[in-house]
């Protein structure tokens, strides 16, 4: 309490009052100290890259921030971010952190690590370009399989590390004991690698996959046995190298030049597809900017030609590779591409194909579609490796699954299988998980149906001398 005098004048009379006043003093306000809201994370760069590590927090404002490196405070990193110089084989196992602070106190981030692979020239294009590819090596002695792994970036951009869902399928391979090596290629207009001058367009790049495929293959460290990955773009680049199989001079390409099999992720195989599709015009775009010709839906009859001459479903025959093709109901890649792709192995295979095509639900592209569930447990990367083991090792692959199938008490009901390996292959059909008695064909005809077998689950074990391989299982409805 504090005394406050008043005066009151009246006439000649000056009268001064004490009166009794009460100050209040406003709510002291709260003061929260720092909490991190997202942590940085681990980091892949090839040498001549950059990292950028990036932090979120909370808290009574102003926030201030200090990178650190190896535990050292480095000197004007001060932001919510932090960009490191370009990266060296050096930088390889560094680790990152952050420390937030603010008048409450204080907090230090998880450690963020940066991976800084192998990176080797494995070739030069035609106008000079160095071309590298990043190595992920597997534990033991080798030499091992190797697979080339193909990044997207719409033909004009991307890096082996741009997209760290890439680096990730490197590792996975890598784990599974793979020689794993992702590879850079030219960029067409207007992306340019480093020492490029030339255009990248079609069939430049297409020519600096093939370069890698040979260049991997007379690598001493590898096996003789080469797969490839792609996604996006890198997809269609994998597509091409399974079918395109044509002689040429300059350079001196062949069909030896091929992997024996190919993963393709949200690949466009067929650049004069335009159905509508909500991604239409991104489609449009990609596939002109790699080809050079004018962005535009109603293609020239030149410039299409040009088009179909570098779509891989131009290519397709029955030397075809082995080729597992997946992609997402609303990719970005219209969803027609791979319908195509699959229409054109359909008409050079019929009933014997060497590939399988998988359409999830969703909207994952190409790298982010690597640990997506396909059925049970089962993801793209659990499906891919074991695609791998049976085209190196010439064990049975399932290409076609059994299906369900419905059908009205009385009728008798089809299943059939479609696989590929090393001949002879053997079948045996299942029923609810037990083995039936000479179902021993590549399809299975039941017995006339009851209304017991409403439910039941029918399932194939192909094998050949390599191994064996169970379908999934496929459900029976009788009603």
């Amino acid at each position: 309490m504090k005394i406050c005098l008043k005066k009151f004048v009246s006439g000649q009379v000056t009268l001064i009052s004490a009166l009794a006043c009460f100050a209040f003093s406003p709510t002291a306000q709260a003061v929260d100290p720092p909490v991190i809201t997202v942590q940085p994370i681990d980091k892949t760069e090839t040498e001549g890259e950059t990292a950028n590590y990036m932090v979120t927090a909370s808290g009574t404002e102003p926030l201030s921030y200090q990178w650190r490196k190896n535990g050292l405070d480095i000197v004007g990193a001060i932001s919510s971010s932090y960009t490191t110089r370009k990266v060296t084989l050096a930088d390889d196992g560094s680790v990152f952190s952050v420390v937030v602070s603010n008048i409450a106190g204080s907090v230090t981030s998880v450690d963020a690590t940066l991976t800084v692979p192998p990176n080797e020239i494995y070739g030069y294009a035609p106008d000079g370009t160095p071309l590298h590819w990043d190595v992920y090596t597997p534990s033991g002695a080798g030499p091992w399989p190797v697979v080339l792994l193909i990044h997207g970036g719409g033909f004009t951009g991307g890096s082996s590390t741009s997209n760290q869902e890439s680096v990730a399928c490197a590792r996975d391979m890598s784990a599974a004991g793979y020689l794993a090596l992702s590879i850079a290629y030219r960029l067409a207009p207007p992306g340019r690698i480093d020492g490029q001058t030339s255009t990248g367009c079609a069939p430049q790049q297409y020519d600096d996959i093939k370069m890698a495929a040979r260049a991997a293959r007379a690598d001493p460290r590898c096996t003789g046995k080469l797969g490839v990955i792609g996604g996006s773009s890198g997809g269609t680049h994998a597509a091409w190298l399974a079918v395109d199989h044509l002689a040429t001079e300059t350079p001196p390409w062949s069909g030896e030049d091929r992997p024996d099999g190919a993963v393709c992720l949200s690949g466009p195989y067929n650049f004069t597809d335009y159905r509508p599709n909500h991604n239409l015009d991104g489609f449009v775009s990609n596939v002109t900017s790699y080809c050079c010709v004018p962005d535009t839906t109603d293609p020239t009859e030149e410039d299409r030609a040009i088009l179909d001459a570098n779509s891989p479903v131009s290519r397709v025959d029955i030397m075809a590779r082995p080729m597992l093709l997946v992609n997402s109901q609303h990719d970005f890649t219209p969803i027609e591409q791979q319908e195509d792709m699959l229409a054109a192995l359909d008409a050079a295979f019929g009933n014997e194909p060497n590939y399988e095509g998988i359409t999830l639900s969703g909207n994952d592209h190409a790298w982010a579609l690597w640990p997506v569930v396909i059925s049970g447990t089962e993801t793209v990367k659990d499906r891919s490796l074991a695609f791998f083991v049976a085209i190196f090792s010439g064990s049975p692959w399932i290409t076609t699954q059994p299906a369900d199938t419905t059908v009205a008490v009385g009728r008798t009901a089809k299943f059939r299988v479609a696989a590929t390996g090393s001949a002879p292959l053997s079948y045996q059909w299942r029923k609810n998980g037990l083995n039936i008695t000479g179902a021993t064909r590549r399809s299975y005809t039941t017995p006339p149906t009851t209304a017991a077998d409403n439910g039941s689950l029918f399932s194939v074990v192909v094998s050949n001398r390599h191994g064996s391989v169970t379908s999934i299982n496929a459900t029976l409805t009788v009603h």
